[in-house]
């Protein structure tokens, strides 16, 4: 449900992201890396997660797969809810947080707003089981990094009016010209279809 969204950046505050999706305005809240990736007034492309609390709701937004991938396994600890896995989230990388999981590395967590000694401990040992393989666990549904962003960059330029035809020709040309790597996200591929699409 409401797997991402695209659209035009209406304002950035702090880790508040504001969307809008077809005149809808959707308010995310975002982890570090994801809104370093939105400017005003610019096309984004965000991968969210909608969680529903006591509280209401809440819309997250991340960088990429990978990112949403963790912060999913973090709420599955114990007294750990989208809130606390957002702070964590804001606070490093995804490779820096599972380093200090896989390290338990307890005094960089205890840093992190809202996260004492005794949630840190059990981060680290419940997480442990989900990154028995280290950064490259994180592979979701067995699908590669690659082809998730690939997938959620055509979906999204989809979702702006171009069409199919166009998406998947301008994608061609990016592969085609060795463009397109591995680690790449799909807001990066976006914004590299989008200098070639202009050109056209």
């Amino acid at each position: 449900m409401l797997r991402f969204l695209s659209g035009k950046v209406v304002s950035v505050s702090d880790s508040i992201v504001v969307i809008d999706v077809a005149g809808f305005g959707f308010e995310l809240l975002c982890t570090g890396r994801a809104a370093a990736m939105c400017g005003e007034g610019e096309p984004a492309l965000l991968v969210t997660h909608l969680q529903f609390a006591e509280t209401g709701p809440s819309l997250f937004g991340f960088a990429d797969e990978r990112e949403r991938g963790l912060f999913l396994k973090l709420t599955t600890v114990k007294g750990v809810g989208g809130k606390m896995a957002m702070n964590i989230l804001k606070a490093a990388s995804s490779d820096r947080v599972i380093d200090w999981l896989v390290s338990s590395d307890i005094e960089s967590l205890v840093k992190i707003p809202g996260i004492g000694r005794k949630t840190a401990e059990r981060l680290c040992f419940e997480m442990h089981r989900h990154l028995a393989g280290g950064h490259s666990d994180l592979n979701i549904d067995g699908v590669s990094h690659e082809g998730r962003s690939l997938d959620l960059a055509m979906e999204g330029l989809r979702s702006l009016g171009f069409s199919q035809g166009d998406v998947a020709a301008v994608f061609r040309k990016l592969k085609n010209d060795g463009a397109v790597e591995e680690d790449s996200t799909a807001e990066q591929l976006i914004r590299m279809a989008l200098k070639e699409l202009k050109r056209n």
